[in-house]
């Protein structure tokens, strides 16, 4: 593992301000990081886990467009648009498990592979080519367990750009992992609030002040220069000796890595915390400028899916986000004075400045 670079060096590096204040509260800006950043990069959707035998599906709706998430019956998730090639009804709603997709206005029927299996009535409408009218495939990619996907189809593949990263988490084992019920948050701010409050641990001080910051000092955070799109927040326990003790012995950890938990951020919206023996992973949906939906999952190894401590884990992530609530509800308020300017970033919050500057690039 790598160790925290020297103050100097930080300083020389970091730029000194966070984005303007109205690119959190533009809808022109927003509706700029729709087509550029969102339709434009990957976007986690879900779990493989959640799709783990055939016939296996959930819909999810993203940045307007109904999709569906398939096993079909030869083992290969799909990742399909679930609107009816005919008059446009989705034809699936919600999770579970089922042999097809079939449109309840008309009855039109899919395969889990998209295919178009039948159509009613059919038969004399003049040049039907049921070949044709098939539900369109999204381009996806499984990285370390999650499904991510490209709506516009052109983006770079995301796995060679994040090999560094995966090196470093190989140990954890997060493809393994299985999440809990999420818990889910109306935001009624904007999406890159909840990022830069995700990424920075120097606000421990703060709003963490008797749940994170006792057992994890935001002075003592750093962050890794990294090589590919996405920030790694190294955050020490106060008292390692202590913090090993509550552990057992974990294969594969060092005890620098099981005396710390990593914040991980694959831009834009992929968020999550790794711990020695768990994850917690921060699902946004981008709605509108000044509002989208947070799901927070619990994920740990299958054999501990049932344990006592996944329900107390969700009971302390549940406080640390009401505090982060207030925090992000109280940024969102200020961005609307007309005294608000850029800000200078403190050295914990190199994150941001790396996050900030990979998305000037995409709006540039």
């Amino acid at each position: 593992m790598s160790t925290p670079p020297a103050a100097a060096s930080v300083a020389a590096r970091r730029p000194a301000e966070t984005l303007p204040p109205h690119w959190y509260a533009d809808p022109r800006t927003y509706a700029r990081e729709v087509e550029r950043v969102f339709r434009g990069e990957w976007l986690a959707v879900g779990r493989v886990e959640q799709v783990r035998e055939a016939g296996d599906y959930f819909s999810v709706d993203l940045l307007g467009e109904p999709l569906v998430v398939a096993r079909d019956r030869q083992g290969q998730v799909r990742v399909l648009s679930r609107v009816c090639r005919h008059r446009w009804m989705p034809v699936v709603e919600g999770a579970g498990r089922r042999q097809s997709f079939q449109c309840p206005y008309h009855l039109w029927t899919y395969g889990l592979d998209g295919r178009l299996l039948g159509a009613p009535e059919m038969d004399r409408a003049e040049g039907f080519d049921r070949a044709s009218c098939r539900l369109p495939e999204i381009r996806f990619e499984v990285w370390e367990g999650w499904i991510l996907v490209n709506l516009d189809g052109r983006a770079e593949p995301l796995a060679p750009r994040l090999e560094g990263l995966r090196r470093t988490l190989a140990p954890y084992g997060l493809a393994d992992m299985v999440a809990s019920e999420p818990m889910a948050y109306d935001s009624p701010w904007n999406w890159k609030v909840m990022v830069d409050n995700f990424i920075e641990s120097y606000h421990h001080i703060g709003p963490h002040a008797d749940t994170l910051q006792p057992i994890v000092p935001g002075g003592g955070t750093w962050a890794e220069d990294v090589d590919g799109p996405y920030i790694l927040l190294h955050n020490p326990a106060k008292d390692p000796e202590q913090h090993l003790a509550l552990l057992p012995e974990i294969p594969g950890l060092s005890p620098a890595q099981r005396s710390e938990f990593l914040v991980v951020a694959v831009f834009p919206t992929l968020l999550f915390a790794v711990n020695p023996d768990s994850m917690v992973w921060y699902q946004l949906e981008p709605q509108a400028v000044d509002r989208f939906t947070l799901r927070i999952s619990v994920c740990v190894p299958p054999a501990s899916a049932g344990d006592e401590r996944v329900a107390q884990l969700r009971t302390f992530v549940d406080a640390v986000h009401q505090q982060d609530i207030v925090a992000c509800a109280g940024v969102q308020s200020g961005l609307a004075s007309r005294f608000a300017a850029p800000g200078p970033l403190s050295h914990l919050e190199k994150p941001i400045a790396q996050f900030a500057a990979w998305l000037r690039a995409r709006l540039a």
